[in-house]
């Protein structure tokens, strides 16, 4: 059964997102697994069953008045215990692993090229170590399978800050896009 993206990222835009399951199947055919919200952007990240595979999902959307509009989205392949408990930091090869991203145009319908606006968004995974994850104002909790997405408006990308489940500090890096190499480990840094 397929799911309906536009409508699931607004539930999840709307609620939060629901405990995912540790495997999807026949029955569970997809599972939110995380979302973000920065002013007028948010990005929704959902792993989808596939004849044997399974996909993840990104959506971006911006908020016009009151109502969300899709604006367009991207994926790829997650390994098949990738919904399981998340690894220890030694497993998963540091803290925080960029896993992807993208950015989108906001305003398309453009006649001219300058002005252009830009929503843009990092597919992370965290390690069982980090508790919490920072970014800007925002306090992104780190949910079982440890992943994460994170958006943001514009073409510079935020800092993420690691944040231990006593509250300190284990690392901070800024979620640049423009790596040729991902996935990228973010290990403590300063």
């Amino acid at each position: 059964m397929a799911y309906d993206a536009f409508a699931e990222s607004i539930a999840i835009i709307e609620h939060g997102v629901p405990d995912a399951p540790p495997r999807l199947s026949r029955r569970r055919r997809f599972a939110a697994l995380a979302v973000d919200v920065d002013g007028d952007v948010a990005c929704t990240y959902f792993a989808r069953r596939g004849v044997g595979s399974v996909a993840e999902e990104t959506w971006v959307l911006v908020r016009r008045g009151q109502e969300w509009m899709l604006l367009g989205g991207g994926g790829g392949g997650l390994e098949d215990d990738d919904l399981a408990d998340r690894p220890a930091a030694a497993a998963l090869g540091g803290q925080l692993v960029l896993t992807g991203g993208g950015s989108v145009l906001r305003n398309g319908g453009r006649l001219l090229p300058w002005g252009a606006r830009y929503a843009s968004y990092a597919t992370l995974r965290a390690s069982r170590e980090v508790d919490r994850l920072r970014v800007g104002a925002r306090l992104l909790a780190v949910p079982r399978h440890g992943h994460l997405v994170v958006v943001w408006a514009g073409r510079r990308p935020p800092t993420a800050e690691t944040l231990a489940a006593d509250g300190h500090r284990l690392g901070r890096r800024r979620l640049d896009l423009r790596s040729p190499r991902l996935p990228e480990v973010y290990r403590d840094a300063p």
